[in-house]
């Protein structure tokens, strides 16, 4: 599956060497952290981190213009992609606190020309993501230029919804979109201009806007790559979901604005905070506009963003007023899993590790110096030698594989996509992009077996089903309704370690199963077959694994990659 918009960060993250808390300094800790991600190429942007509201690191690496050599600096103006999200729902909020709207009005009362389904759906839905208002760039919506009329005259024309409101948790950038043109309905002015008025003059977010479509000038751009080669720069002009130019400094007011009454009240906010729930209980961990996490030391709230080339992130803990913000440009060559997780580490004082050097990056290079077959070669012999430094990357392969989709070179990204699912045949994506590189190469036969076998995977593959359905198949064919007797899933029960201090418990209630994360809300999950269970929320599946004498001993986590967590006795 096209990996265009990326979401909160969910289970968990992966890394390598470990290192103590010492008399260094946490300045010099994240500055040997980034300084090695910078160096092995998993970094080429700008962070800020700060600690008790203080700024205690803010560091540029790498180009805002790689081809021209043109170095960023902290005042590097970066595209946010989704974490533009909070500041559309900050939107929502103040007009909501200013009785101009509320979060039960229907969308059908500002845009009546919907299907009557609009009825049913109401802003609170679309802040949520539980709308069941398709995601638009699912629907094939992109193009340069794309504007919101673009993608909202998309949505009318969809003769239903995805599922009924509130029955489940699903991202949706089309809802988003709407956000923003609810936003200009009930306040009467164009996005950009209410957003300026209300927030960014508000909190002296002077290098902050709306890229709106006069197409303004932003000042201190950086541009946006591809991961591998080339400018891959942001190019529509949609709001709401994205659309939105920021830098660090502006972001650290915005992040110490949201402890003030500066825009809404504190109430206000701990709603914002709070996560949605669907129609039977379940919590999403996804409040208006925040992904949320809920630790032993209060409420992480957090969210990612990418596009084009640009991956951005903001993580708060709420508790302790710490904060971190990364913007990138180089598309994919970041490892943002693990520079999370080691940035939270430092600042609790705790143990850290250096990240591991994706080998993504490795297939490319080889790629560009030998034929396939004799890079494919060479590369698995890599693996073999040298797992202790490389990190077999699932998610890297496959964003590799859409350079060459993207170039219309369907045959080179067939083969990228092939390696992938041969490294990772559990996982529901690989099978879905290489499904979707033989469709657009005209090869519907072998297509229909990928996205059928990445919808055995995971039932919830929304994608598939679609293009699926695209090449003429029933809906009926692909979902099946899997029933196991209650005794077979009393021995899936129990707590998995996945990492130190990092446990999957899964429970029974019923006939249903749900999973709960340290620290995080529990959530349901569904069978698939006997032995794997996905889930409806986040693109992450679990195969519980058994030993010769039929005892079950462990899971595998699927989730952009596989990891293993054995049972706990």
């Amino acid at each position: 599956m096209k990996n265009l918009i990326t979401l909160t960060l969910a289970m968990m993250l992966f890394v390598a060497p470990i290192f103590s808390q010492s008399t260094t300094t946490k300045a010099d800790q994240l500055d040997q952290l980034f300084t090695h991600c910078s160096d092995n190429n998993l970094f080429n942007g700008t962070v800020l981190v700060s600690e008790n509201g203080k700024v205690i690191y803010r560091k540029a690496f790498g180009y805002a213009d790689i081809e021209a050599k043109e170095k960023l600096t902290p005042e590097s103006s970066f595209y946010l992609a989704s974490v533009s999200k909070q500041f559309t729902t900050m939107g929502i909020m103040i007009l909501k606190e200013k009785g101009k709207l509320s979060y039960d009005d229907k969308l059908s009362k500002f845009f009546p020309e919907f299907p009557e389904y609009a009825d049913g759906i109401t802003v609170r839905h679309l802040m949520t993501h539980t709308s069941g208002v398709p995601d638009h760039y699912r629907l094939g919506a992109y193009k340069v230029d794309l504007t919101n009329s673009d993608v909202k005259d998309l949505l009318v024309k969809q003769e239903k919804l995805d599922f009924e409101p509130g029955e489940r948790y699903s991202y949706s950038n089309g809802g988003y979109v709407m956000l923003a043109m609810i936003v200009e309905k009930a306040s009467g002015m164009p996005f950009h201009k209410f957003m300026k008025k209300n927030i960014f003059d508000p909190l002296k977010m002077k290098n902050t806007l709306v890229y709106d479509e006069s197409k303004p000038k932003v000042e201190n751009r950086a541009k946006g790559h591809h991961h591998v080669s080339g400018y891959n720069d942001y190019e529509i002009l949609t709001s709401g979901a994205g659309g939105m130019y920021s830098r660090l400094d502006d972001l650290h007011k915005w992040d110490q604005a949201l402890y003030t009454e500066k825009l809404v009240s504190k109430e206000t906010m701990e709603e914002a905070y709070t996560s949605a729930k669907l129609n039977n209980g379940d919590l999403t961990d996804y409040g208006y506009g925040w992904g949320i996490q809920q630790t032993d030391n209060g409420k992480i709230v957090q969210h990612s963003g990418g596009m084009n080339g640009y991956r951005t992130f903001i993580r708060r803990d709420l508790n302790q007023n710490n904060c971190h913000i990364i913007l990138t440009n180089k598309g994919d060559a970041l490892a943002m899993g693990g520079i999370n997780t080691a940035i939270a580490n430092i600042l609790n004082g705790e143990e850290f590790e250096l990240p591991k050097i994706p080998l993504s990056g490795q297939l490319a290079k080889m790629m560009k110096e030998n034929d396939m077959e004799t890079a494919i070669t060479d590369f698995k012999k890599m693996i073999e030698a040298e797992s202790d430094k490389y990190e077999l990357d699932e998610m890297g392969i496959n964003a590799l594989g859409y350079v060459y989709m993207n170039e219309e070179d369907y045959e080179t990204a067939i083969e990228v996509f092939k390696l992938n699912v041969e490294l990772f045949p559990n996982s529901s994506n690989t099978y879905d992009s290489l499904g979707e590189a033989y469709m657009e190469n005209g090869q519907n036969g072998p297509a229909i077996k990928n996205y059928k076998k990445s919808i055995e995977l995971n039932p919830n593959n929304e994608n598939g089903i679609a293009m699926l359905k695209k090449m003429g198949l029933d809906e009926s064919e692909l979902r099946q309704t899997i029933t196991i007797p209650e005794d077979v899933l009393d021995t899936y029960v129990g707590k998995y370690e996945l990492q130190p201090g990092f446990v999957l418990e899964i429970m029974r209630e019923g006939d249903k199963m749900y999973v709960l994360p340290t620290g995080q809300q529990k959530s349901e999950i569904f069978a698939a077959s006997v032995t794997r269970f996905y889930s409806k929320i986040v693109d992450a599946q679990v195969t519980f694994n058994k030993d010769e004498n039929g005892k079950i001993v462990s899971l595998t986590l699927h989730q952009g990659g596989d990891y293993e967590a054995k049972k706990l006795e």
